[in-house]
């Protein structure tokens, strides 16, 4: 994992894994069959670390709301740690034990709180798919989170025809640009957004 972290996953081979850890390539094979085996035991490696970090018991189930925002606090600092398993977590075709408890724990908190099964996977879909789809956008942007960002801003409006593009001028003038902004706030608003549906949906459900 840790040359995975370093390298990307793409660099990532029995032989190279070998060479780093200074023993021979066929050694390896006495402990996982192929490279495959390998991730799948990388796969459930990160599961595991996701369930210390992020499944704390809510106090009571209704706490639900508390406990979906700092799990997905949790699980977007895992996955940032492992940029390389965002592609890989949903792929294995062999879960392994981690994997397994990490899926019906989720599904047992919401289930606790009033969730119905359909309204469960629903749930983990929306909160997989925004966490996610958030950590990729995130790891791509051009600088780092917390940095000021008024002089990219400047950069970029240089390329801009006057007046062509009002709108985008607006929001990096007015928003992006200003001192303390973080691309973070994203997150924690996009994250309200899909609990705060999730709750009136589970309201309409209960009638």
């Amino acid at each position: 994992m840790e040359l995975a972290d370093r390298k990307g996953i793409e660099a990532l081979s029995m032989r190279k894994l070998a060479s780093a850890l200074g023993v021979e390539a066929m050694s390896l094979y006495h402990h996982v069959s192929s490279r495959e085996s390998l991730l799948d035991l990388m796969v459930d490696c990160v599961f595991a670390e996701l369930s210390e970090q992020g499944f704390q018991a809510p106090a009571r189930p209704e706490h639900w709301k508390a406990w979906m925002m700092d799990a997905s606090g949790r699980m977007r600092t895992v996955l940032r740690n492992h940029p390389w398993s965002v592609g890989l977590l949903d792929s294995r075709r062999n879960p392994g034990p981690a994997t397994l408890s990490y899926q019906n724990e989720r599904l047992g908190r919401l289930r606790e709180a009033g969730f119905s099964v359909d309204m469960a996977a629903h749930a983990v879909a929306v909160q997989d798919s925004f966490v996610y789809g958030f950590v990729l956008q995130e790891l791509a942007l051009p600088f780092e989170n917390g940095t000021d960002l008024g002089e990219l801003v400047e950069e970029i409006r240089t390329t801009m025809p006057d007046g062509q593009y009002p709108h985008l001028e607006e929001m990096m003038h007015d928003l992006v640009g200003q001192e303390g902004y973080s691309f973070s706030r994203e997150f924690e608003f996009g994250l309200n957004l899909m609990i705060d549906g999730l709750e009136a949906k589970l309201a309409r459900e209960k009638g």
